[in-house]
């Protein structure tokens, strides 16, 4: 599975959203995505800062922050 293809099924999660929703999705998915590719952080601790983020969708947390 490519990247594109990842950002295509993460926007088809907000399916019955409108175009633009969708289409403003695949970019935060794919701006998520390069920055970290070229992030200078050690890969330690991007992968702590990946598993903080799924332990917090659709908590309490999330909500207060959105």
């Amino acid at each position: 599975m490519t990247l594109t293809d990842q950002a295509a099924e993460y926007a088809a999660e907000f399916n019955g959203a409108p175009a633009a929703v969708q289409g403003l999705m695949k970019r935060a998915f794919m701006f998520g995505a390069l920055s970290a590719l070229t992030s200078k952080a050690p890969r330690e601790q991007m992968l702590a800062e990946c598993v903080q983020f799924g332990r917090a969708i659709g908590t309490a947390a999330e909500s207060a922050q959105a």
